[in-house]
């Protein structure tokens, strides 16, 4: 049966506030209107998912769906402006005296002088090459829309924190059907099936990712679930993304023993690995700058940074799979600070190359001024600790 949620959140005022953010950055970055085609972007601006439709969002004003007719009804039953498709990227027409123009690029000019736009430049997520092209020679100014859209959806509304603390819980629900399903014998591929099942419970609305390594296929991590069965005596690791209510995307993962007799050199890997992440969790405050946390991040052994510096210190979350900001130990910090209501994954992997023993960690949480909110928190294998 699944889970009967408790609605914290309003659905109209999301969508507001996200266009309200996203036309922010637009001003920031002097940037007149975005063209979204992108299926994760668009259900970003619009809070709702509509195939094969588009979305442009002016600096000021209402973002405007554009959808096809048999679409129409659907969405204004949801969103106030709409507007019919404005061309194909690829179709051309005949003008009198044998000139031609692109029916696509035709439209936009046209939409862009009805929002007083024509001026302006434009950002664009993705187009066709041929769609990239008409524009060019339409005399607008395209700019990558991406980098605004990752920026904006960074910061998280009021709202969507909201739904992150009912998907931090759905994450503490499935993962302890997780834990709980550890057993000899048990295979990797039944561990998913117990995985997305639960997931679907709790009212997850699909299985984004889903990571089940065991014994040596932790290390290196091989990520897919294979039918190999666990032994006792073995650490088994899940990194699981599921995408929950409206559209958000969860990110976190655990480490458990299997069996009952751990060695201590897989308490000491488990209790380096916990500590670490504990530690770097509590460097996400708002203000901090990016610089100054990654200079504060733990020293570790030699040997654990090989692999180690594979995964990001801490990685936004929300619609996609791994948003801004990332901290990368590999590359130069990036210049900007931690912001308050930004949801992180923080991270962490521990294991020398060579070895087949590894322990993988990733705990989700709410940027504060001072401490981090931890969203539902991962159940960990309290016996190595």
């Amino acid at each position: 049966m699944v889970a009967q949620l408790t609605k914290t959140w309003d659905d109209r005022r999301i969508k507001q506030d996200r266009v309200a953010l996203l036309q922010a950055e637009m001003r920031r970055q002097n940037v007149g209107g975005l063209y979204i085609t992108d299926d994760v972007y668009r259900r970003y601006a619009l809070n709702l998912s509509v195939p094969g439709g588009k979305v442009f969002v002016p600096a000021e004003g209402d973002a405007v769906a554009i959808v096809r007719k048999r679409d129409l009804g659907y969405v204004q039953l949801q969103h106030d402006r709409v507007h019919p498709p404005i061309g194909k990227e690829n179709e051309d027409e005949r003008l009198d005296g044998g000139a031609s123009t692109n029916k696509f690029a035709a439209g936009m000019v046209a939409l862009l002088a009805e929002l007083g736009l024509q001026d302006e430049r434009i950002g664009v997520d993705s187009l066709s090459p041929s769609g990239f092209a008409a524009l060019a020679r339409a005399e607008i100014d395209v700019v990558d829309a991406a980098p605004i859209i990752e920026r904006a959806w960074s910061v998280k509304t009021t709202d969507e924190v909201e739904i992150f603390r009912t998907i931090g819980q759905q994450y503490v629900d499935t993962m302890a059907a997780f834990r709980d399903a550890i057993r000899p014998g048990v295979s990797e591929i039944d561990l998913a099936t117990v995985v997305t099942k639960t997931w679907y419970e709790v009212g997850g609305e699909d299985v984004a990712q889903l990571n089940i390594c065991s014994g040596e296929n932790m290390n290196p991590w091989k990520r897919w679930p294979s039918e190999r069965k666990l032994q006792a005596g073995e650490f088994v690791g899940i990194d699981f993304h599921g995408r929950g209510i409206n559209g958000l995307r969860g990110d976190a993962g655990t480490t458990f023993f299997v069996g009952d007799n751990p060695t201590a050199e897989q308490r000491d890997l488990y209790r380096r690995a916990y500590d670490y992440l504990w530690a770097n969790v509590d460097l996400m405050r708002a203000g901090r700058t990016i610089a100054d946390a990654t200079a504060m991040v733990p020293r570790v052994p030699d040997k654990y940074l090989a692999q180690l510096e594979n995964y990001n210190i801490a990685h936004g979350t929300g619609m996609g799979s791994s948003g801004y900001p990332h901290m990368d130990p590999k590359d130069d910090p990036i210049d900007d600070v931690i912001q308050l209501n930004q949801v992180l994954a923080v991270e962490c992997y521990f294991g020398e190359e060579g070895s087949p023993v590894a322990v993988k960690l990733e705990e989700q949480i709410v940027v504060r001024d001072g401490a981090p909110e931890v969203l539902g928190g991962m159940p960990f294998d309290e016996r190595l600790l």
